[in-house]
């Protein structure tokens, strides 16, 4: 699918944009592809393909610019000199092939490039309406264009859909937040990313705040709803992780010697692909450690007496965003 902006038309999510790139990598740039968001210690690249004297190449892509891709370039580097997979296909003999394909590039990208002592391929892509077909183009350095003779499939979208986009887009995520989520399984960077931006649309008084490890959404610090808290690894064989905590009713239980209800930081267990729960602890923010022991969604429901749909991300965060707004 493709949306219109103010610079043209572009690919409506950036997994498009790797879909298209990947069917037709042999016929644009004559490389044969092996992956897609490979895994290596914990980085995700986006393409890994090769030349026919096999060479490997690596393939970042963005869907608008990034100050910030050399960087991702040279960690995934790292990792495949490191590791080198896939070595029945690949003669490592050869230097890795960089290469980063975007709307455009900002000038840090060029600085970065110029005081690596990597070589980085620039491609620009730009996508064009011709006979009623909308066609890749992809400029390499040199002055080399290349249009990609197979057509990008395009979907319309009607009046009725335009209405259900929000009037005031967020604001571009915090360089923090998309750096982490680029370490993590690109399902879950989809979700982090939808949710946050579920968040800040749910009413203007909704902010995020952004701390050393940590970034809170809320009314303010005093005030949040959900924080997500960055967990690095610390050895080589444990993998980053996002830790997701919502202001959600406390049950009766597990407040012991306080009989009133009230609201707490409940830290909330999630499947892989970030979309359901498992289980919930509560989980005060002064404590290191969890308050009490994990209970499952199921039952933490039916404590509260909610209906069990609510298990979806999406109920949660719902929830705790209408209590945040009813607080005083």
């Amino acid at each position: 699918m493709l949306r219109k902006t103010e610079q043209g038309w572009m690919f409506a999510q950036e997994y498009l944009l790797e879909d298209f790139i990947w069917d037709c990598l042999e016929s644009a740039l004559d490389l044969i592809p092996l992956k897609r968001q490979f895994s290596i210690k914990g980085e995700y690249c986006d393409i890994l393909a090769k030349t026919k004297n096999n060479q490997l190449a690596v393939l970042e892509l963005k869907n608008c610019e990034d100050r910030y891709i050399i960087h991702q370039l040279t960690r995934y580097y790292h990792s495949l000199s490191l590791e080198q997979p896939l070595k029945e296909l690949i003669d490592y003999s050869l230097p890795i092939r960089l290469i980063a394909i975007a709307p455009d590039f900002h000038k840090h990208n060029f600085i970065d490039r110029r005081y690596n002592l990597l070589q980085f391929e620039f491609i620009r892509f730009s996508i064009i309406s011709h006979t009623n077909n909308f066609y890749l183009h992809l400029y390499l350095e040199g002055r080399k264009e290349i249009i990609v003779s197979k057509p990008i499939p395009f979907l319309e979208i009607q009046e009725t859909q335009e209405l259900l986009m929000p009037a005031n887009p967020v604001e571009l995520p915090p360089r923090m937040l998309v750096n982490f989520l680029d370490k993590l399984a690109p399902v879950t960077k989809t979700e982090v990313l939808r949710l946050r931006e579920k968040m800040l649309c749910y009413d203007q008084r909704i902010r995020e705040i952004k701390e050393i490890k940590s970034i809170f959404y809320g009314r303010g610090r005093t005030k949040p709803c959900c924080q997500l808290k960055f967990i690095a690894s610390t050895k080589l064989e444990q993998l980053n992780h996002l830790q997701c905590y919502l202001w959600l009713p406390i049950p009766k239980s597990r407040l012991r010697f306080n009989k009133k209800a009230g609201i707490g930081r409940m830290y909330l267990n999630c499947d892989p692909d970030f979309r359901t729960v498992k289980t919930i602890t509560y989980w005060t923010e002064t404590n290191r450690y969890a308050s009490d022991l994990p209970m499952s969604i199921d039952l933490y429901l039916d404590e509260l007496g909610l209906d069990q749909a609510n298990q979806n991300i999406d109920r949660l965060f719902d929830l705790a965003l209408k209590l945040n707004l009813e607080r005083n």
